[in-house]
């Protein structure tokens, strides 16, 4: 029987931060990414750090990442222990992050996704999803993200908190809002 591994591709140190009992990898050849892989632990981070970067070096990263992370798996499934991944691209939660572009790349390297989910929040910080919009609290009111500075954004700016609205506008288009379904 497979064993389910979660991993976290995370493009910033603040989700990494926010967990414990768990691998946190600065580093993703493919001896590392096999001890992540075959530790104790339900899943493990691979801390990126591609926010900071541009949209093709985060691309690259990104990709460097997911064929290290096959060759692991195929070495580890040689040895007969097989497992079954499930790849989590963790992003900013005020969308701020290079998306579609890493999950593009990790489909194209590890295949189609079965499902895409979209679940940005971060309570502690005052960053919400209600109705599939997504707030910030300012001044102890919910504020539809679109209407921050987070979506003035030079690099990661967007026009929607609405998030069926803001797929599509990622996406150029390609995912269309109507397609997009949602969880309430």
């Amino acid at each position: 029987m497979a064993e389910t591994k979660i991993i976290v591709l995370d493009d910033d140190p603040t989700g990494s931060q926010t967990v414990h009992s768990c691998l946190l990898l600065t580093c993703w050849d493919i001896t590392t990414l096999k001890e992540g892989l075959l530790d104790d632990a339900p899943l493990f981070f691979v801390l990126t750090n591609t926010r900071g970067m541009d949209a093709e070096s985060a691309a690259g990263i990104t990709r460097e990442v997911c064929v290290n992370l096959k060759q692991a798996l195929e070495e580890i499934n040689l040895s007969g222990h097989t497992i079954n991944p499930l790849i989590v691209s963790r992003s900013d939660s005020t969308l701020r992050g290079h998306y579609p572009v890493e999950t593009d790349v990790i489909a194209e390297e590890l295949g189609p996704f079965d499902a895409h989910f979209m679940v940005p929040a971060f309570f502690e910080g005052g960053r919400f999803t209600k109705d599939s919009v997504h707030y910030l609290m300012v001044d102890d009111k919910p504020v539809p993200v679109h209407e921050t500075e987070f979506a003035r954004d030079s690099v990661f700016g967007y026009q929607h908190s609405y998030l069926p609205d803001y797929v599509e506008e990622k996406t150029q288009g390609r995912i269309k809002a109507n397609e997009v379904v949602r969880f309430g």
